[in-house]
């Protein structure tokens, strides 16, 4: 790192942090705060979306994964490809004609006030451990940038967080997250050209020549029948995380109708299609150029130093003033993730609990005010998890967030999946679902032990440290998935018991989930400006785009310099664009 890559990091915290104030002015109701008034132009909520999805866990924990097994992590990909698909053709519309401010209120419509409130608080608890995580994850890969202590880095990262949210609202989480893509694009792109032209890679051929033969033979890593447990159970969660009414509804609620929220889901299947591949080249590449990361000093501190691997080959490869901007662009990817957490727990804590048992009239700026304080006091906590994870060792950061996944994200979702599509189910359904999975996931973390599975299959046959890793993930998955499956439908058996009103509630949601979005009809907010989107998001790339082309004052070699230019050149031309597209943009106001 030079003063140079320092500077640029510096100048990139000030700009996110200008995103607060920026966008401050655009909420006027609480619906803007939380959900963007349910305007957002379709294709920021589908960049927001995905880079949600590609948080700087991918550079971290998905980078050790791709360092250690190459191409196998592309199951990971290929699994949120399919479960997109199902948003797509399935639920994203359907998402939006909820006609709810937040996923809870769709839950509530669903199921009633007793899953609402379930719904409220147990997922809270547990995304305050997700949201250490993430926290957590950040400060691996800049501890291992800058050699400084983890606690400071987390630190300094959720004051960021909890600013730029607390003042910006949806507006600072979900429009600020286009800009964010395109640094993340940029460098990614960047990085893996660079590899592709080491001297000791080759270009694409000679990364398959030189890479270990597992990174395209699987089957040197798990059995074959390890490799389909893994992929099924895999691509089990996906699908029931992405299309659940919690996880998957977040998402889609900011946009103005079923359609736009169709088109959003292009934008991420586009992401997984073009940036994953790109991506997991200097993860591979560095696995030739650093065959042992664990015997390099600089990462001797990190509990798993191969989550390093991405933070290796920058610093070989990258020159002055552009491992800043990578530096950055672990930044994006990492705030977009937390900034939404943040923004929607605000929401349904305001809108499904405030407002329903507290303060039942707080008026619109009172609900605003409400969700600010709660945003200030939970990204505190988060901060406090993430100081507890940082003494913890032998943490391995994929199987980590797949495990929290699988034993807190499937129980949850699966019977807000299930509620889009069945309905003759009793009241008690989702919630009883849910802790049903919750204690199947206690039940699989205390007995499915590495020990306990190298038993069955017997120590003549030893099970590879990552074929426990993968088949310990698929029986989670897979025990919850079936325990969920059998309390759910079995709870259909006590549906002619339901009283009359919450029928009634239960036919006028599916009728709503069916029935397209009329703006007038339904009494949606009237504030919303395309211009004024395209005209904002236009400035803040113009303006990043020309700080980064700043660096070409930096002394770099030629061909380093015309990187820079390419980066910083994009990034203003989508400025351009979309400052030419608000000129010619209706002002609706």
């Amino acid at each position: 790192m030079t003063i140079y890559d320092y500077i640029v990091i510096g100048v990139y915290l000030v700009f996110m942090l200008s995103l607060g104030p920026i966008y401050k002015s655009f909420s006027k109701t609480a619906s803007d705060f939380f959900r963007g008034g349910g305007g957002m132009l379709w294709w920021v909520v589908g960049s927001s979306a995905f880079m949600t999805t590609f948080s700087a866990w991918s550079f971290t924990g998905g980078a050790a994964k791709a360092y250690e097994t190459g191409t196998y992590f592309l199951i990971l990909f290929v699994c949120n490809i399919v479960a997109l698909l199902f948003c797509f053709f399935l639920t994203a519309a359907k998402f939006r004609q909820m006609r709810v401010v937040t996923a809870v209120e769709g839950i509530r419509k669903r199921y009633g006030p007793v899953s609402e409130q379930v719904y409220t608080w147990l997922p809270l608890v547990f995304q305050t451990f997700m949201g250490g995580v993430m926290l957590y994850t950040i400060s691996v890969f800049m501890s291992g940038v800058f050699g400084l202590p983890m606690g400071g880095i987390i630190v300094v990262m959720a004051v960021v967080v909890i600013v730029m949210t607390l003042l910006g609202g949806s507006w600072a989480a979900t429009a600020g997250d286009f800009v964010q893509m395109l640094v993340v694009l940029t460098i990614t792109i960047s990085m893996a050209l660079l590899t592709l032209k080491h001297e000791q890679i080759g270009g694409f051929g000679g990364l398959m020549r030189n890479v270990p033969d597992y990174h395209f033979e699987w089957t040197a890593l798990a059995r074959p029948w390890v490799i389909v447990a893994f992929a099924v159970t895999l691509m089990i969660n996906q699908v029931t995380m992405m299309n659940s009414m919690l996880t998957g509804a977040a998402r889609y609620l900011f946009v103005k109708d079923g359609k736009d929220a169709r088109k959003a889901v292009l934008i991420s299947i586009a992401g997984f299609l073009l940036l994953a591949p790109v991506w997991m080249i200097p993860a591979m590449g560095s696995a030739v150029i650093f065959p042992d990361l664990s015997g390099l000093e600089q990462f001797s501190q990190l509990n798993n130093a191969n989550e390093a691997a991405y933070v290796a080959i920058a610093m070989e490869l990258l020159p002055q003033g552009l491992l800043g901007l990578l530096v950055c662009g672990i930044f994006a990817a990492s705030l977009t993730s937390m900034n939404s957490l943040l923004n929607v727990y605000s929401g349904t804590f305001v809108r499904n609990f405030y407002i329903r048992v507290i303060n039942k009239e707080a008026s619109e700026l009172k609900q605003i005010f409400v969700g600010r304080v709660f945003i200030l006091i939970y990204g505190l906590i988060w901060m406090l998890v993430a100081l507890c994870f940082k003494d913890m060792k032998e943490i391995k950061l994929f199987d980590l967030i797949l495990k929290a996944t699988a034993m807190i994200g499937l129980p949850t979702a699966m019977p807000l999946t299930y509620g889009m599509f069945f309905k003759k189910t009793p009241e008690w359904a989702g919630w009883g679902t849910m802790v049903g999975g919750f204690i199947m996931a206690a039940i699989a973390k205390f007995g499915f032990t590495h020990e306990w599975m190298q038993g069955i299959w017997g120590q003549e046959a030893a099970l590879s440290k990552y074929e426990l890793a993968d088949l310990n993930l698929a029986l989670t998955t897979g025990s919850i998935f079936i325990v969920c499956n059998i309390i759910y439908f079995a709870s259909m058996l006590f549906h002619k018991n339901v009283k009359p009103e919450y029928s009634e509630r239960v036919e006028a949601f599916f009728e709503e989930l069916n029935t397209p979005i009329d703006r007038s009809k339904d009494h949606e907010p009237d504030y919303e400006s395309d211009k004024r989107q395209y005209s904002v998001l236009g400035n803040l790339c113009l303006a990043y785009g020309l700080l980064t082309l700043l660096l070409l004052a930096v002394p770099n070699e030629m061909r380093d310099r015309l990187l820079i230019l390419a980066c910083g050149g994009f990034v203003v031309l989508v400025g351009v664009i979309l400052r030419a597209a608000s000129l010619k943009t209706k002002r609706t106001v």
